[in-house]
């Protein structure tokens, strides 16, 4: 669980975790140019559900823009809600 503002305080202090989200945002992006948009909302989704988690780290910027890309697309908005 989330609670409010305290996720911007933590940082992603994991060396496995941030790995995986340099890895979920690589995919996200190559999803895009790949056109594949199941893809890009799935790994979007979990990039941002694990800097939620586990705290920010360099790369939780570009998941929160892409996340924002995603969700603007109205198709992609329900996607998202039924990942998260």
């Amino acid at each position: 669980a989330v609670d409010n503002d305290g996720w911007l305080e933590r940082k992603m202090e994991d060396e496995t975790f941030h790995t995986k989200l340099q890895f979920y945002n690589s995919i996200a992006y190559s999803s895009f140019f790949c056109k594949s948009n199941s893809l890009l909302v799935y790994f979007t989704c979990k990039a941002v559900q694990l800097s939620l988690q586990k705290g920010i780290c360099e790369h939780t910027p570009l998941s929160l823009l892409q996340f924002t890309g995603v969700v603007a697309n109205n198709d992609n908005a329900v996607l998202c809600y039924r990942i998260a």
